[in-house]
C-alpha cells in the first residue's frame, strides 16, 4: 500500500462520508418519514437515536466503504475522474441494488419507495465518492508515466 492509495482512502472515506450526509439530511430523512415500512414505534426500535450511536463503529464502516471504493477504482485502473464516474456508477448501482433489494425481501425496514431511493442517494455518493477515488489515484500521470518521489 503506497501513500496515494492511503491518501485516496481517507480523502474518499470523507467524500463518500459527508455525500451520504447530505442525501440524508436533504433527502432521505423526510422521505423515510412519509414513506415507513411500519408503525412509528416499530421505526423507533430499529434505529439508535443519535445520542446512542456508537462512533467507533460509524468511523470503521465510513473507513472500510472509502477503502472499498478506492480498491475497486485501482482495481479496475480507473485513472481519471470521468472513468472513475463510469465504473464506480456500475459498482455503486449493483452493490446498492443488492443491499437495498436484500433489505426489502428480507425485512421490514424498507418500504419499496424507500428501498429506491436509497439505492439511487447511496448509489450516487458512491458514483461521485469513486470519480474522486480514480482522480486521486491517477493524478501525477502525464502521457502515460507516472511521476513519483
Amino acid at each position: 500500500m503506497n501513500k496515494k492509495f492511503l491518501f485516496a482512502g481517507l480523502l474518499t472515506t470523507i467524500i463518500n462520508l459527508v455525500l451520504n450526509a447530505l442525501g440524508y439530511a436533504l433527502i432521505l430523512k423526510d422521505f423515510y418519514h412519509s414513506h415507513p415500512s411500519g408503525p412509528e414505534e416499530f421505526m423507533k426500535q430499529l434505529q439508535r437515536p443519535p445520542d446512542q450511536l456508537i462512533p467507533w463503529a460509524m468511523a470503521a464502516t465510513s473507513l472500510m466503504m472509502g477503502f472499498f471504493i478506492v480498491t475497486v477504482m485501482k482495481w479496475s485502473g480507473a485513472l481519471t475522474f470521468i472513468s472513475g464516474l463510469q465504473k464506480a456508477s456500475v459498482m455503486g448501482i449493483l452493490f446498492w441494488g443488492s443491499v437495498n433489494f436484500g433489505l426489502y425481501a428480507s425485512s421490514n425496514y424498507f418500504s419499496l419507495a424507500s428501498a429506491i431511493v436509497d439505492l439511487i442517494c447511496s448509489a450516487t455518493a458512491m458514483t461521485l465518492s469513486g470519480a474522486c477515488a480514480a482522480w486521486i489515484l491517477g493524478s501525477g500521470r502525464e502521457k502515460g508515466r507516472v511521476f513519483t518521489k
